[in-house]
């Protein structure tokens, strides 16, 4: 975890990029994209959040049970 920083930042950037092109493949009106964004990208990293959580609290839990 040396750059840490880093590694938020580019996940930052190709998680926007990821919602940015599923919004102008999922609506027909570029109005209707961009009005879509923010809700689609705040889902997406919640989400993401929410993965790490679960994967952190089962390390935190079934990793120490095994050794």
């Amino acid at each position: 975890m040396n750059d840490l920083g880093l590694h938020l930042f580019l996940f930052l950037v190709s998680g926007t990029v990821i919602v940015a092109i599923s919004c102008m493949f999922a609506e027909p009106e570029d109005k209707d994209a961009l009005r879509a964004f923010p809700r689609r990208w705040i889902r997406f990293f919640v989400g993401c959040a929410i993965v790490v959580a679960i994967m952190l609290l089962l390390e935190s839990t079934v990793a120490s049970i095994g050794s």
